[in-house]
């Protein structure tokens, strides 16, 4: 289906008890199949599955990142771990002391930016950074491989529900600022300093019968990308509109609605290498489904989909993929906290300015799903299956795991495709795995690790030689370590390390060190 490319959903819901009677379970199940279909016809713009070309671009981006709702941990100090506790005891008096002021002071700060459902978050980090590798992956010296910085952070939340509606929007934006003018590890002329903007929207129309849920998110930044082999900027929107109605106990219809759109611009390479020229791409679906409630386990969908990848580059070079699925989907509930879903089907695909394609007409669709939450600590999601343009399979993983309270591990696995950003008539396959380890070593002391590795693979979707084929890194790896210390509520100071591939053409391993105190109100 259309939506199954982009969308897992939540690996934290749960909603069958294990103390429920056993007259229950037959609705409770009944509840989580019809939840889990809708949330399979979202067309949602927030991704599940962290890329490891995701995390080194969004490697130096400051504040919240509100566009997407997977794998937190990576992004957060110490592995996302619930860290800040609280000191004080409701039945002892103590003395307010210099630190207690503080703290009173940081609380009435964080007051001032409530208004309602409108919350406003504020944040200021200062520290150094080191690098072994400028952006273009040259060595450097002691003048150029440190600098100290400063990084302002903003995040606006708002969530509010009013009867059948519920709207939710959130908004995270980050500068780092180098005082150092020769530091340009994170890249040259107006990338040099990183500003990144993320933001999201959610609004849902929910009755008895009628599901309306709309959503959109926007990022935008810079960074080093690995399967292009350089520093660019890229910005990425999203949309998507779904609706279902249900007819009856047993029947139900619906549709939705989805479109990406990317912009990848100002690639630095270094000199002497082939310029990468802006390009424009473009993602854009829709489907329209029936489902049909067989037992209370178990749920049978027919759904057609239709849509088109496009891409143009500088210069006036455009082409694109349309496709055309039909396809019978199976749904079953092993058990209240265990679905599967299999299905297929026949697709067709024409292709727009591509000479002699390779990858057209019809062809067989599938799709293969799992979805397991034994406990609320505890989710593996995994989904694979081969739709609308693809020209391989596509396949993702993402599990978690809270070993205990001050433990927790996560995973990502995936493969997944689209039109190169470096040369026309060719797709980027892109398959990796990339994991995280958390560990609360003491009170407010954290540490994590995380590792990953990705391939890049560049398919011709045409039957002639290509000539004057640009191709970026065919693969990356990175390790990293990150150990935090939460002084204060307010307060923390993070200190990461990080090894990985050279950056550009760089054969040698590019080391890099960050430490920060970091204030967040």
């Amino acid at each position: 289906m259309l939506t199954d490319r982009f969308v897992i959903s939540s690996p934290r819901s749960s909603l069958a008890k294990k103390n429920l009677v056993a007259s229950l379970q037959g609705a409770c199940v009944f509840t989580f199949l019809l939840s889990s279909l809708l949330g399979a016809t979202l067309a949602s713009a927030q991704q599940t599955v962290l890329t490891l070309r995701e995390a080194e671009f969004r490697n130096r981006w400051a504040g919240p990142q509100e566009d997407r709702v997977a794998t937190p941990q990576y992004f957060e100090p110490g592995g996302g771990l619930d860290y800040a506790e609280t000191e004080t005891n409701a039945g002892l008096e103590k003395e307010v002391g210099f630190e207690e002021s503080l703290d009173m002071m940081a609380e009435n700060i964080q007051r001032g930016l409530r208004f309602g459902p409108l919350d406003f978050n504020l944040g200021l980090s200062n520290g150094w950074e080191y690098s072994s590798q400028n952006s273009f992956g040259g060595n450097t010296d002691f003048n150029n491989s440190n600098s100290f910085f400063t990084a302002p952070t903003l995040g606006i939340v708002y969530k509010r529900e009013v009867g059948v509606w519920n709207v939710s929007a959130r908004f995270g934006s980050g500068y780092r600022y180098y005082y150092n003018p020769s530091y340009t590890a994170a890249g040259i002329d107006s990338q040099r300093n990183p500003l990144s903007m993320t933001g999201a929207v959610d609004i849902g129309y929910n009755t008895s019968r009628l599901s309306v849920n709309l959503n959109a998110s926007v990022s935008s930044g810079t960074g080093y990308d690995p399967v292009a082999g350089a520093n660019n900027l890229q910005t990425t929107t999203s949309g998507g509109l779904s609706i279902r109605y249900i007819i009856s106990e047993e029947l139900s219809t619906g549709g939705a609605i989805s479109a990406t759109y990317s912009n990848t611009a100002d690639a630095q390479v270094a000199p002497g290498e082939t310029a990468q020229p802006n390009s424009n791409s473009l993602t854009e679906g829709a489907s329209l489904f029936a489902d049909y409630m067989v037992t209370p386990k178990s749920n049978l969908r027919f759904v057609l989909t239709a849509g088109q990848d496009l891409q143009d580059f500088e210069g006036g070079i455009s082409e694109g993929r349309r496709y055309f699925d039909a396809m019978l989907l199976l749904t079953y509930q092993f058990a209240p906290k265990l679905s599967v879903d299999a299905g297929g089907g026949a697709g067709y695909v024409l292709d727009q300015n591509i000479p002699d394609p390779e990858y057209t007409g019809f062809r067989p669709v599938y799709n293969l799903g799992v979805n397991y939450t034994p406990t609320e600590k505890t989710y593996f999601k995994a989904r694979f299956g081969m739709q609308g343009a693809d020209v391989k399979p596509n396949f993702s993983l993402v599990a978690g795991w809270d070993v205990r309270e001050k433990t927790r591990l996560s995973l990502s696995l995936y493969q997944n495709q689209g039109f190169s950003s470096l040369s026309p008539d060719q797709y980027n396959i892109t398959r990796g795995i990339l994991g995280t380890v958390a560990q609360r070593l003491l009170k407010g002391i954290n540490i994590s690790f995380s590792a990953g590795y990705e391939q890049s693979e560049y398919v011709s979707l045409t039957s002639e030689k290509l000539t004057n084929v640009v191709e970026g890194p065919a693969s990356y790896w990175l390790a990293n370590a990150s150990l935090s210390w939460r002084l204060r509520e307010w307060l923390g100071w993070q200190n990461t390390i990080q090894f990985s591939t050279g950056q550009g053409q760089s054969a040698q391993m590019q080391t890099s060190f960050n430490t920060s105190l970091n204030l967040t109100f």
